[in-house]
């Protein structure tokens, strides 16, 4: 459960979804469930879902500190997994995510996916997150999956990108001052950070509103 817990399943889950929404209802040829059936949808899905696992592993360890102050419990609860395993797992996410890209997708998408593995690893590696531009980066870094999967179905994926964009743009300006209220949270005094932890719950119901008004777009 810990190491579950690590690797972040529940955003692991809620990509998977915003994907699998997105593909049926916006890039597919004609929105059905059976659009699911589709080899290259699940090596996007496998691509992405292995270099965010590994990301989240090690930017795990890396914000110990900081996570210790945001979400006490859940930190303390993830301790057990030891640092060297964790870190030897990130790896074997990661080259489970390259291989599924290198394999299944065109070699323009898999060398979109290894650039997106950097950016990741980067981003954990060199804690860009504590950087001033952190929460923008974070945010970028979100919704890149869901731009990705966008150019592997191009040219057919193109009516639905334009007519999603604007939900997108209000959704990424959402996350964007999500992950800036987050980075602010450990210099906060803990009678003035509860409110601000009530507003990261809130603004997680939003994004998954807008995930699931996908089909009325």
């Amino acid at each position: 459960m810990a190491f579950l817990s690590l690797v972040r399943w529940t955003h692991l889950a809620f990509l998977a979804w915003a994907q699998g929404m997105a593909y049926i209802f916006l890039f597919a040829d004609q929105p059905s469930w059976k659009a699911l059936s589709e080899t290259d949808f699940w090596f996007v899905v496998i691509s992405t879902a292995g270099l965010v696992a590994g990301g989240s592993l090690m930017n795990s360890f890396y914000d110990m500190e900081r996570d210790l102050v945001q979400r006490p419990w859940r930190t303390l609860f993830e301790r057990p997994v030891a640092k060297k395993y964790g870190l030897r797992m990130a790896s074997v996410f990661y080259f489970t995510g390259l291989l599924a890209a290198w394999i299944g997708l065109s070699w323009w998408m898999a060398l979109s996916f290894t650039l997106y593995g950097v950016l990741i690893w980067l981003y954990s590696h060199k804690q860009w997150n504590l950087h001033q531009l952190g929460p923008l980066m974070a945010t970028l870094l979100a919704y890149t999956p869901l731009l990705l999967l966008a150019f592997a179905f191009s040219p057919q994926s193109e009516p639905g990108f334009m007519r999603s964009l604007p939900l997108a743009i209000a959704m990424i300006m959402l996350e964007w001052r999500r992950q800036w209220e987050r980075s602010h949270l450990f210099g906060l005094d803990p009678d003035v950070r509860a409110p601000w932890i009530r507003r990261q719950w809130i603004y997680k119901g939003l994004l998954i509103a807008g995930i699931a008004a996908t089909p009325f777009l």
